[in-house]
């Protein structure tokens, strides 16, 4: 006769599924600040069709390569993806539980990004 138990039982090997909070306004708000601060001249955009495909995307000044990258920030089931793209290439630069620590990678680069610009007027060889 077999035994069974009664009642729901929880397994650590069973995923916890919760539902992801998109990227939106506030997270909008936030990078912009953060931006105003390391990088005045960078502007931040919220992309997406709609808002479960929602990312932010942090330019240089005229969003022209010469300038430096580009990077993305876009939200996943288990953290915030931070991605770099240059020259039309992309490349993951890592993923984080929480926006504050995408700030934290994201500071030195685009910090890094606008010592490196040329200056205006500069003819590049």
């Amino acid at each position: 006769m077999p035994i069974k138990r009664s009642g729901f039982q929880t397994s650590l090997d069973l995923p916890f599924n919760m539902p992801v909070r998109p990227l939106g306004d506030a997270d909008l708000a936030s990078m912009q600040f953060v931006l105003a601060e390391i990088a005045p001249e960078w502007s931040v955009e919220l992309q997406g069709i709609c808002a479960e495909e929602a990312t932010l995307i942090l330019l240089p000044d005229d969003g022209d390569d010469e300038n430096g990258p580009s990077f993305v920030i876009s939200r996943e089931t288990y953290g915030f993806r931070l991605d770099q793209v240059h020259w039309d290439t992309m490349t993951e630069v890592g993923v984080f539980d929480s926006l504050t620590d995408v700030v934290s990678a994201l500071r030195p680069r685009v910090a890094f990004c606008t010592a490196m610009a040329a200056p205006a007027g500069v003819t590049l060889h």
